[in-house]
């Protein structure tokens, strides 16, 4: 399996960007947190993005995260297509949790960098 490695949330739209806008304070920025999970839906939208993201837990149980990230441009821009998204792919994902850790009815996160699996 090839990996195809995209840093495209806030690395790529770039920190002070997304910072000026809303910064990071609704985030734990003190822990980084890292899953990995099917994308099962996308918004691509200005400023920001959402990638939607299911997760298998330990204890076989599902959680779905919303990922927040860079721009729908940018994201296009590093070279995924909405098509490819719309593949489902497996994505490893570094990022923030909000700070309340609530994922009731979904875990919250802004994400730091994504590596997406290409077959």
């Amino acid at each position: 399996m090839n990996r195809f490695a995209s840093i495209f949330l806030l690395s790529l739209a770039g920190i002070s960007t997304a910072t000026a806008h809303h910064g990071l304070g609704f985030y734990n920025t003190t822990e980084l947190v890292e899953f990995s999970g099917k994308v099962i839906e996308f918004r691509l939208m200005d400023p920001h993005s959402i990638l939607v993201v299911e997760v298998e837990n330990p204890d076989g149980t599902i959680s779905t995260w919303d990922v927040e990230g860079g721009s729908a441009s940018g994201i296009i821009g590093s070279g995924l297509s909405q098509e490819f998204l719309r593949s489902r792919p497996i994505v490893n994902i570094k990022g923030f949790q909000t700070k309340d850790g609530v994922c009731t009815p979904r875990c919250r996160a802004a994400g730091e960098a994504f590596d997406f699996e290409r077959n």
